[in-house]
Protein backbone atom coordinates (compact mmCIF):
# COMPACT_ATOMS: atom_id res chain seq x y z
CA UNK A 1 0.00 0.00 0.00
CA UNK A 2 1.13 3.75 -0.94
CA UNK A 3 2.16 6.07 1.51
CA UNK A 4 -0.52 8.82 2.38
CA UNK A 5 2.08 11.57 1.47
CA UNK A 6 2.85 10.15 -1.88
CA UNK A 7 -1.27 9.43 -2.32
CA UNK A 8 -1.85 13.20 -1.71
CA UNK A 9 1.33 14.21 -4.01
CA UNK A 10 -0.78 11.89 -6.78
CA UNK A 11 -3.92 13.44 -6.27
CA UNK A 12 -3.08 17.27 -5.96
CA UNK A 13 -3.52 17.87 -9.58
CA UNK A 14 -6.48 16.58 -9.62
CA UNK A 15 -7.79 18.16 -7.44
CA UNK A 16 -6.13 21.70 -8.47
CA UNK A 17 -7.93 20.43 -12.17
CA UNK A 18 -11.42 19.94 -10.22
CA UNK A 19 -10.98 23.36 -8.45
CA UNK A 20 -10.04 25.18 -11.74
CA UNK A 21 -13.30 23.62 -13.34
CA UNK A 22 -15.50 24.34 -10.95
CA UNK A 23 -14.19 28.04 -11.27
CA UNK A 24 -14.55 27.83 -14.74
CA UNK A 25 -11.04 28.99 -15.15
CA UNK A 26 -10.11 26.11 -16.97
CA UNK A 27 -6.94 25.92 -19.02
CA UNK A 28 -6.84 22.48 -20.77
CA UNK A 29 -10.54 21.42 -21.59
CA UNK A 30 -13.01 24.23 -22.63
CA UNK A 31 -14.13 26.84 -20.36
CA UNK A 32 -17.52 25.77 -18.96
CA UNK A 33 -17.32 22.06 -19.71
CA UNK A 34 -18.86 19.61 -17.88
CA UNK A 35 -17.23 17.87 -14.55
CA UNK A 36 -16.59 14.90 -14.85
CA UNK A 37 -14.20 12.07 -14.27
CA UNK A 38 -12.64 12.71 -18.00
CA UNK A 39 -12.99 16.64 -17.64
CA UNK A 40 -11.19 16.32 -14.61
CA UNK A 41 -8.30 14.16 -15.63
CA UNK A 42 -7.95 16.01 -18.77
CA UNK A 43 -7.52 19.53 -16.81
CA UNK A 44 -4.90 17.47 -15.13
CA UNK A 45 -2.58 16.92 -17.55
CA UNK A 46 -3.46 13.52 -17.97
CA UNK A 47 -4.89 10.89 -19.97
CA UNK A 48 -9.30 10.29 -20.17
CA UNK A 49 -9.56 7.38 -18.34
CA UNK A 50 -6.41 7.81 -15.87
CA UNK A 51 -9.20 7.98 -12.79
CA UNK A 52 -9.93 4.77 -11.92
CA UNK A 53 -12.87 3.69 -10.36
CA UNK A 54 -11.61 0.34 -9.62
CA UNK A 55 -8.53 1.94 -7.00
CA UNK A 56 -9.10 2.76 -4.17
CA UNK A 57 -6.08 5.72 -4.00
CA UNK A 58 -9.39 7.98 -6.26
CA UNK A 59 -12.58 7.07 -3.96
CA UNK A 60 -12.32 10.22 -2.72
CA UNK A 61 -11.62 12.23 -5.23
CA UNK A 62 -14.49 10.23 -7.34
CA UNK A 63 -16.91 11.62 -4.51
CA UNK A 64 -15.96 14.87 -4.74
CA UNK A 65 -15.98 15.16 -8.85
CA UNK A 66 -19.80 13.50 -8.48
CA UNK A 67 -20.95 15.95 -5.88
CA UNK A 68 -19.45 18.96 -7.49
CA UNK A 69 -21.09 17.70 -10.93
CA UNK A 70 -24.55 17.51 -9.27
CA UNK A 71 -23.77 20.66 -7.92
CA UNK A 72 -23.04 22.25 -11.31
CA UNK A 73 -25.86 20.13 -12.71
CA UNK A 74 -28.30 22.06 -10.36
CA UNK A 75 -26.72 25.53 -11.09
CA UNK A 76 -26.72 25.04 -14.75
CA UNK A 77 -29.85 24.14 -15.20
CA UNK A 78 -32.16 26.49 -17.71
CA UNK A 79 -34.09 28.71 -15.30
CA UNK A 80 -33.14 27.04 -12.10
CA UNK A 81 -32.65 30.14 -10.06
CA UNK A 82 -36.22 31.30 -11.53
CA UNK A 83 -37.33 27.96 -10.10
CA UNK A 84 -35.63 28.62 -7.29
CA UNK A 85 -37.16 31.54 -6.61
CA UNK A 86 -40.60 31.09 -7.62
CA UNK A 87 -40.65 28.22 -5.05
CA UNK A 88 -39.40 30.69 -2.06
CA UNK A 89 -42.58 32.97 -2.89
CA UNK A 90 -44.61 30.15 -2.78
CA UNK A 91 -43.60 28.87 0.45
CA UNK A 92 -43.65 32.15 2.11
CA UNK A 93 -46.93 32.35 0.25
CA UNK A 94 -48.38 29.59 1.99
CA UNK A 95 -46.50 30.41 5.75
CA UNK A 96 -48.64 33.37 4.92
CA UNK A 97 -52.26 31.98 3.68
CA UNK A 98 -51.96 29.47 6.98
CA UNK A 99 -51.24 32.19 9.47
CA UNK A 100 -54.51 33.70 7.98
CA UNK A 101 -56.61 31.03 7.93
CA UNK A 102 -55.17 30.88 12.05
CA UNK A 103 -56.25 34.19 12.79
CA UNK A 104 -59.43 33.16 10.89
CA UNK A 105 -60.39 30.59 13.30
CA UNK A 106 -58.85 32.18 16.42
CA UNK A 107 -61.46 34.82 15.28
CA UNK A 108 -63.96 32.04 14.95
CA UNK A 109 -63.45 30.81 18.23
CA UNK A 110 -63.91 34.42 19.90
CA UNK A 111 -67.03 35.27 18.34
CA UNK A 112 -68.55 31.47 19.30
CA UNK A 113 -68.01 32.44 22.71
CA UNK A 114 -69.39 35.96 23.18
CA UNK A 115 -72.67 34.25 21.00
CA UNK A 116 -72.90 31.42 23.96
CA UNK A 117 -72.09 34.13 26.87
CA UNK A 118 -74.79 36.52 25.04
CA UNK A 119 -76.90 33.57 25.00
CA UNK A 120 -76.29 32.51 28.33
CA UNK A 121 -77.00 36.18 30.09
CA UNK A 122 -80.60 35.92 28.16
CA UNK A 123 -81.00 32.85 29.60
CA UNK A 124 -80.60 33.91 32.86
CA UNK A 125 -82.19 37.23 32.98
CA UNK A 126 -85.33 35.39 31.37
CA UNK A 127 -85.16 33.21 34.64
CA UNK A 128 -85.40 35.27 37.07
CA UNK A 129 -87.94 37.43 38.52
CA UNK A 130 -87.44 40.28 39.28
CA UNK A 131 -86.71 41.51 35.45
CA UNK A 132 -89.72 42.44 33.59
CA UNK A 133 -89.27 42.62 29.61
CA UNK A 134 -89.95 46.59 28.50
CA UNK A 135 -92.60 46.40 26.01
CA UNK A 136 -93.28 49.85 24.37
CA UNK A 137 -96.57 51.34 24.60
CA UNK A 138 -99.38 51.26 22.11
CA UNK A 139 -100.47 54.29 21.33
CA UNK A 140 -103.73 55.05 19.64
Amino acid sequence: MADVNEDSVTLQPYYAALNRLVAGKSMIVPKGSRITLNAVALEAGKTAGSIKKSRPIFDALIREIHIRAKQQAEQSAPGALKVRQANQKAEKARASAESFEDKYKAALARELMLLRAWDKAQQHLRKTNNVVPLNPSKRK
